[in-house]
C-alpha cells in the first residue's frame, strides 16, 4: 500500500487523485471547523469556490435554512452568518442545518481533489478516526495539505505526518511511503509532543492570534476530540 503527501494542492498533477483515497487537511482552520460543525449536528456542508458561488448555493437551498460561512485572510466574509472559527459552530447555530462554506485554503483544496475515488477530511480533532477509515480500504492513499495561500503550512504537514505514523504502525513493511510522507512523519515526531506551542508559533497561528483567535489555535491543537470522519462526495460533505 502506497502513501504520498502533497504539501499544497499545487503539487497535484492531472489525474493524480483518480484512483486514490484522499484526505484533505487544513488544521487552521477549515477542516477542523468542518469536523466540529458536523459533530455538532450540521446536516451537510457545501464547499464553494468563491463568495458568488456560496451565495448561489445558499439561495438554491433556501437562504432562511442555509448557514453561510467563510473567511478571507482569516476574517469573516462581510454579510456571512459565520466565519471560520470552530467555536462559532455550536449545536445551537448549526444542528440540522446545511452550511455553505468558502475559505481561503481549505475549500479550494477540497475542490481540487473532487475527482478522487474517496475524499475524507482530516484534522488533529479526528486524526485517529481518519487513519482507521483509511485502513478500511486497500487503495493508494494521498494526504493533501491545504497549505497557506498556496505555500507550505507546518501545521498541515504535522497532521499528515501523524496520519502517516499511525498507518505505518498498522501496516509495517506492507507500507510504501514517499519521500514527502517520510518528511511529514519526521515533522510529526518532532512537533506532536508540543503541538499547542508549535501551532501558536507557525505563520497561520501567529496571524490568528494577532486577529484575536488564540482560542481557535488552542482548540485546533486538540488531538482525537472526535471519532467522526467527514466525507466529501457529490459536492457536499457529510459524516
Amino acid at each position: 500500500m502506497r502513501l504520498d503527501v502533497a504539501f499544497t494542492p499545487a503539487e497535484l498533477a492531472g489525474g493524480a487523485v483518480g484512483d486514490r483515497s484522499v484526505v484533505v487537511i487544513d488544521v487552521l482552520r477549515a477542516t477542523s471547523t468542518m469536523v466540529e460543525a458536523l459533530a455538532n449536528g450540521a446536516r451537510a456542508i457545501f464547499p464553494a469556490e468563491n463568495v458568488a458561488e456560496a451565495a448561489r448555493i445558499a439561495g438554491n437551498i433556501g437562504r432562511d435554512q442555509a448557514v453561510l460561512a467563510g473567511e478571507r485572510r482569516s476574517v469573516r466574509i462581510d454579510g456571512f452568518d459565520l466565519g471560520n472559527s470552530p467555536l462559532e459552530f455550536t449545536p445551537e447555530r448549526v444542528a440540522g442545518r446545511p452550511i455553505v462554506m468558502s475559505t481561503t485554503n481549505g475549500t479550494a483544496a477540497l475542490l481540487a481533489v473532487a475527482g478522487a475515488r474517496r475524499v475524507l477530511l482530516g484534522s488533529m480533532l479526528n486524526v485517529s478516526a481518519t487513519a482507521a477509515a483509511l485502513l478500511e480500504q486497500d487503495d493508494a492513499m494521498l494526504l493533501v495539505c491545504a497549505g497557506r495561500e498556496k505555500r507550505f503550512a507546518l501545521e498541515d504537514a504535522i497532521c499528515a505526518g501523524a496520519l502517516a505514523l499511525m498507518l505505518y504502525r498498522k501496516l509495517g513493511r506492507r507500507y510504501n511511503w514517499s519521500d514527502s510522507a517520510l518528511a511529514a512523519a519526521q515533522l510529526a515526531r518532532r512537533h506532536l509532543p508540543r503541538l499547542g506551542r508549535t501551532l501558536r508559533r507557525c505563520a497561520a497561528g501567529r496571524q490568528l492570534i494577532e486577529l484575536g483567535f488564540e482560542a481557535d489555535v488552542e482548540f485546533c491543537a486538540s488531538v482525537d476530540r472526535y471519532d467522526v470522519v467527514p466525507r466529501y462526495r457529490d459536492r457536499q460533505i457529510t459524516l
